[in-house]
């Protein structure tokens, strides 16, 4: 790994960090699309880290072709997905908290797993 990929690193250290402070204040605060913008930031600095390892990783749609841009519209809305997914799990999970109920925590939970499983499948073409 060379200096400049260090950098890539470093800053995609500090936006996944910047979004998942928004997510845990907004969370508790019941401020769903606030948390979708925490999230949004987290998984651009878990790739802009990605990048400081591993170069840009190969998305699996070629060309500008119809198939190419269908797959890739396929990619965007399945991460958009996942991310209102998790996004409403952590608002769930501060609902839970602040109630002490224990319907919100179990749906949190599916919600943060699906919305978890949902798009490191999707970025990462595996589950875990």
């Amino acid at each position: 790994m060379t200096i400049g990929r260090s950098g890539w690193i470093v800053v995609g250290s500090l936006v996944l960090c910047v979004g998942l402070a928004l997510v845990g204040v907004n969370a508790f605060a019941g401020r769903l699309w606030h948390v979708v913008a925490g999230f949004v930031l987290f998984v651009v600095g878990y790739r802009t880290m990605q990048y400081g390892v591993h170069g840009w990783p190969d998305i699996g749609v070629s060309g500008v072709s119809t198939a190419g841009t269908v797959g890739l519209l396929r990619q965007g809305g399945g991460l958009a997905v996942s991310v209102v997914l998790a996004a409403y799990g952590f608002v769930l999970m501060g609902r839970a908290v602040r109630t002490a109920a224990a319907t919100p925590m179990v749906l949190s939970g599916v919600s943060v797993v699906l919305g978890y499983v949902i798009g490191h499948r999707i970025a990462n073409d595996e589950v875990l």
